[in-house]
């Protein structure tokens, strides 16, 4: 794809933490013939909890200059697609621009949750491709391998170059691997919506104590109090982590190592009639996937009670 001399190439990045989101963004300046920049935005928050990182890329230095967030990016890059439900990915984003997830939902299920028929659409299964080849659920190089292929901007030569800068050993070979895996198999859903880049340069968020694109953004008056209610109940921290634990009653010898072990109180007991608790399941709202209550569990007969998997577990899952 060939750039116009007054043109910034704007990528926004959406991970966990873990995730390598912002080496990501870091890659892909490292790959590009010219000025360009990248920086994170990140809170306190440990591993999986929701990342953005920003990549500018131009040919004239002079338009890259400010360090702020990428608030209108022609391509949004989701490493997770649990962050769909927790945040807006397509705030800012112009129609005929691009969001490159990383998933196993069809198109129509992705359209359905975004909302959005006037963007472009392209996903692969990175996260299977990272564990295959990288053994680990590490997304960052194989969504950038999707990025290449649906943006035209960058090789996969430049690519290769920028991994062995960033990475040493057995990690090199691995990791551009994964990025030429993923290019052969992303999947394109297309708009017939043009992208134009000087009107999406041109365009202003309204800023808000809430985010833009969500339900009272626009009706929230300047500097008002911010009324999103905070702490665990309104933090789905279940969506953070890549395991779930599925609880296998038949097996709970009711010792309550897992409930004692559990970081973040994620056990759920019930008391009987007689005064004593029972294991009962998990929380899944909260639940990090940390497994350590997977690791401490001794079973019955040398069958685990609680087992972690990929995905969503076979239990019922109840809401809080």
């Amino acid at each position: 794809m060939a750039l116009a001399e007054d043109e910034v190439i704007q990528v926004r990045i959406h991970a966990r933490g873990g995730q390598g989101g912002v080496t990501a963004g870091q890659l892909l300046v490292q790959a590009w013939d010219g000025p360009a920049k990248c920086f994170p935005k990140f809170g306190a928050e440990r591993q999986g909890s929701p990342t953005e990182a920003f990549a500018q890329m131009s040919k004239d230095k002079d338009l890259i200059r400010t360090n702020a967030q990428v608030y209108t990016p022609r391509y949004v890059l989701v490493l997770d697609d649990t962050l769909l439900f927790d945040v807006c990915v397509t705030s800012g984003l112009s129609a005929g621009g691009w969001v490159i997830l990383n998933t196993t939902k069809s198109f129509d299920e992705i359209k359905k949750v975004i909302g959005r028929s006037d963007l472009n659409y392209a996903k692969v299964d990175a996260t299977g491709i990272a564990l295959e080849i990288l053994g680990r659920p590490i997304t960052n190089t194989a969504i950038l391998g999707a990025f290449i292929k649906v943006s035209g901007i960058l090789s996969l030569a430049a690519i290769e170059r920028a991994i062995k800068q960033q990475f040493r050993g057995a990690l090199v070979e691995s990791n551009i691997n994964v990025v030429k895996a993923v290019f052969d198999k992303v999947e394109i859903a297309k708009c017939d919506i043009a992208y134009n880049y000087q009107k999406a340069q041109g365009e202003k968020l309204k800023w808000s104590h809430i985010e833009p694109n969500y339900p009272g953004a626009d009706d929230i008056a300047l500097a008002g109090v911010w009324y999103v209610p905070g702490g665990s109940a309104k933090v789905q921290t279940g969506t953070w982590g890549v395991y779930k634990i599925k609880f296998l009653k038949e097996n709970c010898i009711n010792c309550q190592a897992c409930y004692f072990s559990c970081p973040d109180m994620c056990i759920k007991r019930e008391k009987d009639d007689k005064g004593i608790w029972h294991i009962v399941g998990s929380d899944h709202i909260h639940c990090k996937g940390c497994r350590i209550c997977a690791e401490v569990c001794p079973g019955k007969k040398g069958n685990k009670a609680r087992v972690a998997v990929m995905g969503v577990p076979t239990e019922e899952v109840t809401t809080v």
